[in-house]
């Protein structure tokens, strides 16, 4: 069986929420939003190991040791910027010598992760090296130009194959492992791992995710995690 690790990026500080508390450790049913992140991706029986590279570490310990004591779950320091912090959590697996076959990123903040959507993305990734999580764009799309102190539309921009990509994200080990050293070399800054990825030539295939997949980042989103999670997602 292949070993995949996961790494869990926490190092937001909460901006967009406007809250004091960084966003990962606001709660849903009274449990925090990292610790059922981390269950859903445990549940699947597929992920092996965690590293958490967090904006605080004595905080995050403490919620995972009393809600996840069975899982081998190593937290590291966060940065400002995900990619630093997965920098961190890379460096972070290299010092405790694990040597997984894949890796897989997937944001704190998306707890509301089908079981279902965790299987096919990584048999994607063990298929063909690289798969992502992604929704069909279906919105009409335009680009604006900035007038003054508003925006207009200078052209509508095709929708066709366009993606919003969300996560988990799961790579070989040894490409994302290339990917992120080639991008610090370059001094290059991407939105995802998969930005990094793509850089190395290597295709990435895309597995459709589900609408409720979505990423905790202002009071709005919270409040419709909160409905999703009442309802259920299965």
């Amino acid at each position: 069986m292949s070993e995949i690790l996961a790494i869990i990026p926490a190092g937001g500080i909460g901006k967009r929420m406007k809250s004091q508390k960084p966003k990962q450790f606001m709660t849903l049913d009274d449990e925090p939003i990292i610790a059922i992140t981390i269950r859903a991706l445990a549940s699947t029986g597929l992920v092996n190991k965690f590293i958490v590279p967090t904006v605080d570490l004595i905080y995050t310990r403490k919620i995972l040791q009393d809600r996840h004591p069975e899982l081998e779950i190593l937290v590291c320091k966060g940065c400002k910027t995900r990619q630093d912090s997965i920098y961190n959590g890379l460096d972070c697996m290299k010092e405790a010598g694990w040597d997984p076959d894949y890796i897989l990123v997937h944001d704190a903040v998306r707890a509301l992760l089908r079981k279902s959507t965790v299987e096919r993305v990584i048999n994607k990734a063990k298929e063909t090296g690289a798969a992502i999580v992604a929704r069909p764009v279906v919105d009409s799309l335009k680009l604006g130009h900035p007038e003054a102190d508003s925006n207009i539309v200078k052209k509508t921009v095709s929708r066709d194959h366009l993606w919003y990509t969300q996560t988990p994200q799961v790579f070989k080990a040894e490409t994302m492992i290339a990917a992120y050293e080639r991008a610090r070399e370059d001094h290059f800054q991407g939105t995802d791992s998969a930005g990094l990825v793509e850089r190395l030539q290597q295709e990435i295939h895309i597995v459709e995710g589900y609408p409720s997949n979505i990423k905790i980042t202002t009071s709005e989103d919270l409040e419709l995690a909160k409905l999703y999670f009442q309802l259920g997602l299965e």
